[in-house]
């Protein structure tokens, strides 16, 4: 072993002497940095967990090229920090032997179908000539990355202890990213500046940003909050509602109307599944109303904003829905002629696979996206696991009697019913700073919903 060791470092010395004096210094760091992230995965790789957790919202993006006008191949040092991590624990698993590799859970078998559907769909579209392969391979690489997220996560997270210290973590970063976005839209100008993530979009240009992806995070961050304001003491009441109060008008300067819908129907779930502070929860929404009406600058230009989709000088598209012709403004309208196009012209001619990943372009709406690209079959497959991921969840929360953990579940509940509705309106289900964070929330989840099976069984 001694051996072995000294047989390393000197290679390793040879190769860092000889990258030194060939290789551009950012590439040294970069690569040094890696090496010492799979040190770090490999020894210890619940800690290589948390710095994950940072990097999620908090991460920059590498663009490596355009491939058409909507699409672009981006790459975030998340990304990378990913496939690092899981290879480090990979193969720390391979040579310890000291747990199983493989853990089952409710939802492996839907997330495993409906990856085989993505590549198979794809792989079809390619060979007919419809779907380009270097487009459509980074697309189907995001995909299967939120679940080696998962799948990794549940697999190294192992009681409720972990599960605690993550979720202080994801407070941490949810704070982080308010102050973030508060600043970005203080400090901006401009008619189009809305609140972002991180690294979204560069100071003083605000038009490319994505504030849709930050409305969906928060619907998670309230989820949670909500959880912790009826299942908490009154002193994590006071916190949670405080946070919350810190928290919601980022999410209203977001502007994103896809995510007020969601807001809405996550909030009318949450009372809908919640046992208690009924009264109180409403009686607060309402003061929250009261106040925001309080700031009228900020509630015109959130009122503005919804009432533009449908009325006023924006609203020149014609849209018909059961029958009645109802105006919209360009980007509503868009999404329409997405779901109609994806319903009358694109899955008539591919009703069980679809066109595959990119075969239709952005979709603008999740649902649009799902029927072009995977078909029928896909878009049950879909259903299926996020039905195995809400019953989980659901049985978590009236099982487990410890009231953090019933906040959680029952967060993930509601968060899970706030993003399909934002799907309507977004791509919810692929964009990173929202998936990440929930396939990260869902294998927690997973492992509480896990040691239930295991009791079970003993």
């Amino acid at each position: 072993m001694r051996n072995f060791i000294l047989i390393t470092s000197i290679v390793f010395a040879i190769a860092l002497g000889y990258f030194a004096t060939t290789v551009a210094p950012k590439h040294i760091i970069t690569g040094f940095a890696a090496i010492l992230i799979s040190i770090l995965a490999f020894f210890s790789p619940k800690a290589s967990l948390i710095l994950f957790i940072f990097s999620m919202l908090l991460s920059p993006e590498i663009s490596l090229g355009v491939l058409s006008e909507s699409r672009n191949i981006v790459f975030r040092y998340d990304d990378i920090l990913l496939v690092i991590i899981f290879l480090s624990w990979f193969a720390r698993t391979a040579i310890m032997k000291d747990k199983s590799f493989v853990i089952d859970t409710s939802v492996q078998t839907p997330i495993l179908i409906f990856t085989i559907i993505c590549v198979v769909s794809t792989a079809f579209g390619i060979l007919r000539g419809e779907v380009s392969y270097l487009k459509s391979f980074f697309y189907v690489l995001k995909y299967i990355e939120y679940f080696l997220l998962y799948f990794m996560v549940v697999n190294i997270v192992e009681n409720e202890e972990d599960i605690k210290k993550y979720l202080k973590y994801f407070g941490i970063v949810a704070i982080i990213v308010t102050i973030y976005a508060l600043f970005y839209y203080f400090t901006s100008s401009g008619y189009s500046v809305r609140a972002t993530a991180p690294f979204e979009a560069p100071f003083g240009a605000p038009q490319t940003s994505e504030p849709a992806s930050l409305g969906g995070y928060y619907l998670i961050i309230f989820g949670l909050l909500l959880g912790f304001m009826v299942e908490g003491s009154l002193r994590v009441f006071g916190l949670a509602l405080v946070l919350l109060a810190f928290m919601f008008p980022a999410f209203l300067f977001t502007f994103s109307r896809a995510s007020y819908i969601g807001f809405v129907a996550m909030f009318f779930a949450f009372l809908f599944f919640t046992r208690k502070k009924k009264l109180l929860m409403i009686s607060t929404a309402f003061i929250g109303l009261f106040a925001l009406g309080i700031f009228q600058n900020m509630s015109k230009k959130v009122e503005n904003r919804i009432i533009m989709t449908f009325s006023g000088e924006s609203a020149v598209n014609k849209a018909k829905v059961m029958g009645i012709e109802i105006s919209m403004e360009s980007s509503a309208y868009a999404r329409y002629d997405s779901l109609k196009n994806a319903i009358t012209e694109r899955l008539p001619k591919r009703p069980f696979l679809g066109w595959g990943v990119t075969g239709v372009g952005i979709g603008d709406t999740q649902y649009a996206l799902l029927l072009g690209e995977t078909g029928l079959i896909g878009f049950f497959i879909f259903f299926w696991m996020i039905y195995r991921i809400f019953y989980a969840a659901k049985k978590v929360y009236r099982v487990y009697n410890a009231p953090w953990i019933k906040a959680i579940s029952l967060g993930l509940m509601i968060s899970l019913v706030g993003l399909l509705f934002q799907s309507v309106g977004v791509n919810t289900f692929i964009v990173v700073r929202i998936m990440e964070p929930f396939w990260f929330l869902t294998a927690l989840i997973m492992v509480l919903h896990r040691n239930i099976n295991k009791d079970i069984k003993n």
